[in-house]
């Protein structure tokens, strides 16, 4: 699971922080490897592009993104990856 977070939005007319959260999945040997490879390949992703550049942070308040929830499957599907759940960081 990746959860992204302090990301400033303009959502309903309003610009306030939110975070996210979206599942993806990595070939790896280990979970510290399977970590690395789902965040750069989100970071590389249109999704995350359109995010980045849909945000207003200024350079002393970055948004973040990091993995949580590494658990270990058998098997996936290859459907395309989740959309975001977002949630507002004032909510928390």
């Amino acid at each position: 699971m990746i959860h992204g977070g302090n990301f400033r939005l303009k959502l309903e007319g309003k610009w306030e922080k939110f975070g996210f959260y979206t599942p993806r999945f990595a070939e790896a040997l280990d979970a510290v490897v399977a970590e690395q490879v789902a965040l750069e390949d989100f970071r590389r992703s249109q999704k995350y592009q359109d995010l980045l550049a849909s945000s207003l942070n200024s350079e002393r308040d970055p948004p973040f993104i990091r993995g949580e929830d590494i658990t270990q499957v058998s098997e996936h599907s290859g459907k395309v990856p989740a959309g975001l759940a977002f949630y507002r960081e004032s909510d928390v």
